[in-house]
């Protein structure tokens, strides 16, 4: 259900930008105190754990998928991937929003170039057999592991949406650039078209290996690109595609915290003084989550997380999603507007 996930997660992003630009709140402790109202004694912190918590689970992840993709396809040590990764992350993060923005942007269109590149030569090229396993998948010739019904495939789908929106926290800054309202709206559509799209590209490049136990790899695409359309070339295309995109969850995760760690170290300093500490305090805030990060990635924990974000999707549902929908939809309108 892709297509229910990015729609859940970019309504969510959209209306959680529109109350940032109308409130003028764009770090996310304050940003939550207005959303949560006189909920936020209880909700705010909540939030702030667990959002936390997902910023460390998911950097750890791209640490670990991106040292490991290196470690797989030119042989460098998983320690010293991680350590690269960590570093990149790091210089990103401490030089601010524009230059994280600015990177953001190349990033993105990296990304989407590769998925295109690596996936569309080889669903073209594997439509039969695509077709061929998945009339196989629904007559039950495959067994993937999972028995769901549609309501299950639905629900998990609902649950994925709406744990990528715990990440709001780290997105909310970025408003700063775009606090138009309407500028936000084609934001959040040509996002949604775009995720879901690369979304599909990859459920079908997949389903072509379905039949090869492409699902039992810790990281398919790399599978789906050795074994299918390309050779050597698209291994390290999609090498890279996974680096980056490792480098790009860092990098939006951690900016988001930074910038908030940096306010928390700065609250009793004046205006002036606040200024001219800033960039310490980010580098400070910067490494510490870096290195907690990493430290996450390197202690085996990544199995762990990959169990713990089923749950985290729900808590994520009734901590984020339902609360900013509300809100957005005005079904849960702001004191400002009684």
């Amino acid at each position: 259900m892709p297509a229910i996930s990015m729609f859940i997660m970019g309504l969510t992003l959209y209306y959680s930008m529109v109350i940032a630009a109308k409130f003028n709140v764009f770090d996310y402790s304050k940003w939550s105190i207005k959303v949560y109202g006189r909920t936020g004694a209880i909700m705010a912190p909540a939030y702030e754990i667990l959002f936390n918590g997902v910023l460390v689970l998911a950097t750890a992840v791209a640490f670990a998928t991106g040292g490991s993709t290196l470690e797989k396809a030119i042989g460098t040590p998983y320690l010293l991937n991680t350590v690269v990764i960590a570093g990149v992350i790091f210089v990103l993060t401490i030089y601010g929003s524009a230059l994280v923005r600015k990177a953001a942007t190349v990033i993105s269109l990296i990304l989407i170039a590769c998925i295109f590149i690596i996936y569309l030569p080889n669903i073209i090229y594997f439509f039969p057999k695509i077709l061929h396993n998945f009339a196989a998948l629904k007559s039950g010739a495959f067994d993937t592991g999972v028995h769901s019904s549609f309501v299950d495939t639905l629900w998990w789908g609902v649950k994925y949406g709406a744990l990528q929106c715990c990440a709001v926290g780290a997105y909310i800054v970025h408003t700063k650039v775009c606090p138009d309202k309407s500028c936000l709206k084609k934001a959040a559509i040509l996002g949604f078209l775009i995720n879901t799209g690369i979304m599909y590209l990859t459920y079908f490049g997949i389903m072509a290996f379905l039949d090869e136990g492409v699902l039992k790899e810790a990281v398919p695409s790399l599978f789906v690109v050795m074994n299918g359309v390309g050779g050597t070339w698209m291994t390290v295309l999609i090498t890279v595609c996974i680096v980056v995109g490792a480098v790009s969850t860092g990098v939006a995760l951690v900016y988001g915290t930074t910038n908030r760690l940096t306010n928390f170290f700065g609250r009793n300093l004046d205006e002036a003084k606040r200024a001219e500490k800033r960039g310490f305090h980010s580098i400070i805030a910067s490494i510490i989550l870096v290195v907690i990060c990493w430290l996450v990635a390197q202690l085996g924990l990544i199995p762990l997380i990959g169990k713990g974000y089923g749950s985290l999707g729900w808590v994520s549902m009734l901590v984020v999603t339902v609360p900013v929908v509300l809100r957005g939809l005005g079904l849960w309108k702001f004191s400002t507007e009684k």
